[in-house]
Formats: structure tokens, sequence, C-alpha cells
């Protein structure tokens, strides 16, 4: 039986060459197929093989990139190899979104801390668009979020313009 695992990691990574030759090497020598995606955001992956050993890729991957656990991953058996060879691609995105950001937007400081992302959220002018996956979303907390059955990250752009 064969083991897919499917995960993702949003962080900063650096020296993605060197990263890309490490795992990549590691694929070949574990006999694990499948695409593994990472950029400067992070690392992303869908791959397949024995269990004992995408168990050791995946203490690999954490070693490699410093970090203890991965934002989201699934897992499932299946009777047959699904994938043909391995692959680490270097890419500028792990989720592709094809958005473009503004040089003003770019420049702007993103993160939001805690207590005010919590004090925004709860002004009855703020609405949240919940674009996690159903499986992700179920575990939802605040009932005024929005899940508008956003099948793919890409449709985020089509839910927006609405």
């Amino acid at each position: 039986m064969i083991e897919v695992f499917g995960f993702y990691k949003f962080m900063l990574v650096n020296q993605l060459n060197k990263q890309k030759v490490l795992l990549n090497d590691f694929l070949v020598k574990k006999n694990i197929r499948g695409t593994i995606i990472i950029s400067k955001e992070g690392i992303n992956g869908s791959i397949s093989g024995k269990s004992k050993d995408i168990k050791s890729l995946i203490n690999q991957i954490k070693k490699f990139f410093l970090f203890k656990s991965f934002d989201s991953t699934s897992k499932s058996k299946c009777s047959f190899q699904p994938f043909h060879k391995p692959k680490v691609k270097i890419k500028n995105e792990i989720v592709t979104m094809k958005m473009v950001l503004s040089k003003k937007i770019r420049k702007k400081d993103s993160h939001v801390e805690t207590q005010k992302w919590n004090k925004k959220i709860k002004n009855k002018e703020t609405l949240v668009v919940d674009v996690r996956k159903k499986m992700e979303y179920k575990d939802r907390r605040d009932k005024k979020e929005i899940n508008n059955n956003i099948r793919t990250i890409r449709e985020i752009r089509k839910y927006q313009k609405k």
C-alpha cells in the first residue's frame, strides 16, 4: 500500500537552491514520488511512497526548514503509485494565486498583531471571508464569517470581484 501525503507550510525560506538539491536527493534516495514546491514564502507538496519513507521525509523537511508542524496536511492510502517521478520546483508562490500587488501595498507592513486583529474582527463593520478548504473551515469560531464554497485558492479573485 502506498501512502499519499499532502502538506504546506508558510514561512520564510532562504537558500532555495540548496534546499531544492537536499530535498530532491532525499526523494530519489527514498523512492518518493510527487511534487514539492518551495519558495521564499514556504513549502507545499503532494508526495507518495512507503509509509516509513514518507515519515522519514516529513522529519527531514522539518529539520531542513527548522519548524515543528505543517500548517495543513492530508494523508490517504493508494493501491498504486499515483505519481510518476520526484520533482522539486522553486516557484514565486507555494499556492498560486496570480495576484499582483501594487508597489504601494507590497511596501506596507501587512502583519497585524493579535490584539489588533481581535479588535478588528469584533467590529460589526468588519467582514471576514474564510477562504479555507471545507475540511479546514468546519471548525470555524465566528458565525459572521462567510465561506462562499471557494473550491480553489484561485477562486478568491472571482469572489473578491463580487
